[in-house]
């Protein structure tokens, strides 16, 4: 049911792929999601060619997950992690994806793509998804998913949203210890607003200019379960 991974992935020789990784443990259960780009040419919505060799980077937030998901194991930790990494290399082939497609989420809510280049969301929203069929007690994401927290934080930190404020303290006292900085940022209704379609439920990139990590943070909240706990962690900066 993942047809957004799919739909990402449709361009390119190499078929998407979504990692599982589960590390049973007798505590608290926490699943952990990676956005896996292995290439990001943005698609039709072609990058610049200046700075495109970064693009092998856009997997940086699965390898994140992945390492995370084997050290807790090899500390031999209580809690059981859940990992997803949904993979898949975005490019401009004839078959690609077009702005303008619909594409219907592995959750069932749609989604208009306006820009192909906004395509860590799309393969975020069906992985999200997923991981909640394990019932978590917490979900993190971590992904190089904006330029846009770039524009905000430049590469000293990182950005965070959530929708629980024990998850958002417990994080800044994780990254406190290991001298990492991370700044929260808002999901105020009107960026949720304004990811809404007109002929779908949602459209993946807003219409008005700005805060372009927070909409990327408040498309991904829509896909969150009630009663959820979710913290989505933007490092395309850091």
């Amino acid at each position: 049911g993942m047809a957004a991974i799919q739909a990402v992935a449709q361009g390119s020789y190499e078929p998407a792929k979504v990692v599982v990784l589960e590390r049973p443990g007798r505590g608290k259960k926490l699943a952990l999601i990676g956005k896996g780009l292995t290439f990001d040419s943005g698609g039709i919505s072609l990058k610049p060619g200046a700075g495109m060799e970064e693009m092998k980077h856009d997997m940086s937030g699965g390898a994140d997950v992945i390492a995370a998901t084997l050290l807790a194991a090899k500390l031999k930790l209580p809690v059981h992690i859940v990992c997803v990494v949904p993979s898949a290399e975005n490019m401009p082939d004839g078959k690609a994806i077009v702005p303008s497609t619909i594409l219907t989420a592995r959750s069932g809510k749609t989604v208009e793509v306006q820009n192909t280049d906004a395509e860590g969301r799309l393969i975020l929203m069906d992985a999200l998804d997923y991981a909640q069929d394990y019932n978590p007690d917490a979900i993190v994401d971590v992904a190089t998913l904006t330029g846009a927290v770039v524009m905000a934080l430049s590469n000293v930190a990182a950005g965070i949203m959530g929708n629980d404020e024990r998850i958002v303290k417990k994080w800044k006292d994780a990254a406190a210890v290991t001298e990492e900085r991370f700044v929260e940022l808002p999901i105020f209704p009107e960026y949720t607003e304004d990811m809404k379609s007109k002929i779908a439920d949602l459209k993946n990139i807003g219409a008005e200019k700005g805060a372009g990590a927070q909409k990327g943070g408040a498309f991904l909240k829509e896909f969150i379960r009630q009663g959820n706990k979710w913290l989505h962690v933007d490092v395309a900066g850091t």
